[in-house]
């Protein structure tokens, strides 16, 4: 009789187990690149998104991360040297801009480019003012959600941008520089997942490997209660 007991009871230690172990973790996609910018070490950026979160890193699960939150659309900055977190969360800048640049987005030929994920990779150019800005090879129709939270990202940091923008003269700034900060973050991610990116200015990144599905675990998404919380200034 004991021992018909300890069967069932064996399987219940063992579904908690597997109950907790499942609450631990998450479900992301993951992308990581190569980062160049100009005149600067080459980096690893490496992305895991969720439906609600995206964080990123140098590739590993550091103490240093960005975390974006897509539902509040805010972005926690983490800094384990200083021990803080840059709250990132741009009000609507009133004040109209006295100068937008012309943009416009260019297809163009990309020859015999080989499949990529059983897809045709497309090249694509942003135009600002009639001259390109960047440009970009993509694969469309991929990676939708981390594509999506992307773009997300950069619409935000593009407020931003504004804010920290508006006090500049305008004598004193940069069309490409505003088309691709501020204006039309997100331009050439509407195309489909960036393979590579680059701008006239030599800042560059390649797409170096990426997963549609893997398992994380769940605390590379918390941010460290004990640090104090820093707002941007507006």
């Amino acid at each position: 009789m004991q021992k018909g007991m300890r069967v069932p009871l064996l399987l219940l230690v063992c579904l908690l187990q597997s109950t907790t172990l499942l609450a631990q973790t998450l479900q992301v996609q993951r992308l990581q690149y190569e980062v160049m910018e100009a005149g600067q070490t080459p980096y690893l950026s490496r992305m895991l998104v969720t439906e609600q979160m995206v964080r990123i890193d140098q590739g590993s699960d550091t103490a240093d991360f960005i975390l974006f939150d897509r539902a509040e659309q805010v972005i926690y900055s983490v800094d384990s040297e200083e021990r803080t977190v840059l709250v990132i969360n741009p009000k609507p800048l009133k004040q109209p801009d006295t100068r937008v640049p012309d943009i416009k987005i260019q297809a163009k030929d990309v020859g015999e480019a080989p499949l990529v994920a059983g897809r045709k990779a497309q090249h694509w150019a942003l135009l600002v003012n009639g001259q390109p800005c960047q440009e970009a090879m993509v694969l469309p129709e991929t990676m939708a959600m981390s594509v999506a939270a992307q773009g997300e990202y950069l619409g935000l940091l593009a407020r931003q941008h504004k804010i920290t923008m508006s006090g500049i003269p305008m004598a004193y700034r940069d069309d490409c520089a505003d088309a691709i900060q501020v204006y039309a973050p997100d331009a050439l991610l509407l195309k489909g997942l960036p393979l590579r990116l680059w701008d006239i200015n030599g800042n560059q990144q390649a797409l170096t490997d990426y997963s549609e599905s893997e398992t994380v675990d769940a605390d590379l998404f918390n941010l460290p209660e004990s640090f104090t919380r820093r707002p941007m200034p507006q």
